[in-house]
């Protein structure tokens, strides 16, 4: 993976989490605004796809079902505002840690990508 196609985590702000928290609002790389991190390892209802985030413009947030913007950390170009952060945010990051192994394997299978 190069450089570009890094994903950007939690780590990188040096909080020792894998995904950063709701309430974080984030840019694109090619993005046209803002959006809020609302959900982490989301399943797209439409496609069935999964997603390390869903998100909603800001600072407006969601309207509809078009609203709804699917995104992997790869694809952050930067970090505008992080969200809040207490006991119950740490917990579910570790929550969300135990999950990574399964939740990758899920997500590439969600995608038709090689199982190997």
């Amino acid at each position: 993976m190069t450089e570009e196609q890094r994903e950007f985590t939690g780590d990188d702000l040096g909080i020792g989490t894998t995904y950063l928290p709701i309430g974080s609002v984030v840019e694109l790389k090619g993005g046209e605004r803002p959006l809020m991190v609302a959900a982490v390892m989301a399943r797209d209802g439409n496609s069935g796809r999964l997603w390390d985030y869903m998100g909603y413009p800001y600072p407006e947030g969601r309207r509809d079902v078009a609203s709804d913007y699917f995104f992997d950390g790869d694809m952050i170009e930067s970090l505008l505002h992080l969200g809040y952060f207490n006991d119950e945010t740490m917990a579910f990051q570790s929550f969300l840690a135990e999950q990574e192994g399964e939740y990758r394997r899920q997500r590439k299978e969600s995608r038709g990508e090689d199982r190997s």
